[in-house]
């Protein structure tokens, strides 16, 4: 087994390793090999593919074995976002082949050996601010589907630190049902990404927003012609003293009416894992959890890796 940084020569073994590891992962889309080199682009140039700002330092480490790409991490430093002055670790993807956990240790360690280098102080894996601009959908964690890296993350000593639970609506039909509150939608389109135009809906009582919902295309995402079928509701928000009056159910019914008039087929809505409430008013609203992903984060001060 080699080790080794990674090259533009191992675009196109390194693309169809991740299309081979996000096979079963709900709404994650194969990716051609242009979408990768934009997503390993920051390796090279020090920018990532969300342009989020200058970053001190970008690798990614690929497991060899017998020729073919076994296991993968990308990671960055870069300040946390919260605290401008405290420099954290980002493993922004990290996949192994089943069967293959000695490749995904050795690249996690190397990675975190790299990281180390900078005195950093934590280490977060997945979070959905650093995720790549094609995995999944918005909000996104390291979903369920890919368990053998949550059980390696974990025996590294890396804990879960936040989550998101999907939700899909498949071939969703519905019929907006009035709030009591008596109030004036207005309805934006606006040409993004995807082949169907992202909506945002906005409630009004006296020339004041009082609830907003955003949708935005799949094909926000993924240019894989699947994603296009796909809305996802990115927000919905009610003003304190206007909740609990059916203006959220409306706002979100309203939405998915109007998107469906469009072409839209499928819908799919995320909440937090602690957020209750959402999650309750999603899954009665029609919506069914087909994936439940995590953030993880380990301390630095005890990164020495284990296993068994």
């Amino acid at each position: 087994m080699e080790i080794l940084q990674y090259t533009p020569d191992m675009l196109r073994p390194l693309t169809q390793f991740y299309n081979r590891q996000i096979a079963e992962v709900p709404h994650c889309y194969p990716i051609r090999e242009e979408e990768m080199a934009d997503a390993v682009n920051g390796i090279l140039t020090g920018k990532d593919d969300k342009k989020q700002g200058e970053l001190e330092a970008e690798t990614a480490f690929v497991a060899i074995i017998e020729g073919a790409v076994k296991a993968f991490i990308h990671v960055l430093l870069s300040p946390i976002e919260k605290n401008k002055e405290e420099d954290v670790g980002f493993i922004r993807f990290f996949g192994y082949e089943n069967g293959t956990r000695h490749a995904g240790q050795a690249v996690l360690e190397k990675a975190e050996t790299y990281l180390k280098m900078y005195n950093i102080t934590r280490i977060f894996a997945f979070r959905s601010s650093r995720r790549y601009g094609f995995y999944h959908f918005e909000h996104a964690n390291l979903s369920g589907a890919l368990g053998h890296v949550h059980a390696l993350l974990g025996i590294n000593g890396y804990g879960r630190c936040g989550g998101e639970v999907f939700l899909d609506w498949e071939n969703y039909t519905v019929t907006p049902a009035p709030s009591i509150l008596p109030v004036t939608l207005s309805i934006d389109w606006e040409q993004g990404r995807g082949e169907r135009p992202n909506c945002n809906v906005r409630a009004y009582q006296d020339d004041k927003i009082v609830g907003e919902c955003d949708s935005v295309s799949g094909g926000q995402f993924s240019s894989h012609a699947d994603a296009q079928n796909w809305l996802h509701t990115v927000w919905l928000g009610i003003e304190n003293e206007f909740q609990g009056q059916g203006l959220g159910r409306y706002l979100l019914q309203y939405a998915l009416q109007e998107m469906h008039k469009v072409g839209y087929q499928h819908a799919v809505i995320s909440s937090g894992i602690d957020n209750h409430r959402a999650f309750l008013f999603y899954s009665n609203c029609g919506y069914r959890v087909v994936d439940w992903t995590y953030e993880y984060e380990k301390c630095c001060e005890n990164t020495d890796v284990g296993g068994l």
